[in-house]
This record gives structure tokens, sequence and C-alpha cells, in this order.
């Protein structure tokens, strides 16, 4: 799993690193966080499905939750950059061959929008709307 997160991060970096003007680093934590987020909301859900007591958006409001998004998307910055690593990351995948890049691009974009479908798919599932 550690070598997969990797190799998602050296995808979503290199992808930024080839667009002029762009904020690669911002881009992956960006990205990171907001399926991170949504990872977290889906959990809340089977909890929340399976023992309603425990909520742990119940309480929030927009400002708390913007307060909550700013703080996790600090702590994602934190845990997840490092400068070195990330050069690192480069180096190591740098010589993919074409059907190596063609299936770990498959493979990243498969967890980013599958992480976020999962979640939709799963409100229907869990609270039979």
């Amino acid at each position: 799993m550690i070598k997969f997160y990797r190799y998602l991060i050296y995808k979503l970096y290199s992808w930024g690193l080839k667009k002029k003007g762009d904020t690669p680093i911002a881009n992956v934590i960006i990205t990171l966080t907001f399926v991170h987020f949504v990872q977290l909301l889906t959990l809340d859900l089977i909890v929340l499905r399976f023992i309603p007591s425990i909520n742990i958006f119940s309480t929030f409001n927009k400002v708390s939750l913007c307060f909550f998004l700013i703080v996790f998307y600090a702590i994602n910055y934190f845990v997840i950059y490092n400068k070195k690593r990330w050069a690192s990351y480069l180096e190591k995948y740098k010589n993919e061959s074409d059907s190596e890049r063609k299936r770990g691009n498959l493979l990243v974009l498969s967890y980013l929008i599958g992480s976020i479908l999962i979640f939709f798919v799963l409100l229907p599932v869990l609270f039979g709307a």
C-alpha cells in the first residue's frame, strides 16, 4: 500500500509538472486532501448506518467545516510533502515504459475517481434512498 501511495504522489506530481504556470505541490496536496476527506465521509456513512449515535460530522456547521478542512489540509501538507522524497519518486519512476505508464495512469485515476464514486454509491445502498 505504501508503494502505491508513493506512486500516487509521483503521478499527481508529475502531471502537475507538465503544466505551465501550475503549482504541482499544491495540486497534489489539495487532491489528496479532498480524496481523504471523501474517504473519511464514506467511513462516517458506514459507521452512521450501523451505529447511529456516532456521527463525526453532525455538530459541524459551515464555519467549523471550513476550519476543519483548512486544518486537514495543513496536516496533509506536513505529513505528505517532503521535497527530497518527492524528488526521489521522480527519479525512481522516470524510466517507466509506455505500458507501465498507461497502467499507472489507469490505477491512479481509478483510485481517485473510485474513492469519490464509492461515497455516492453507498448513500442509497446504506440508507435505502
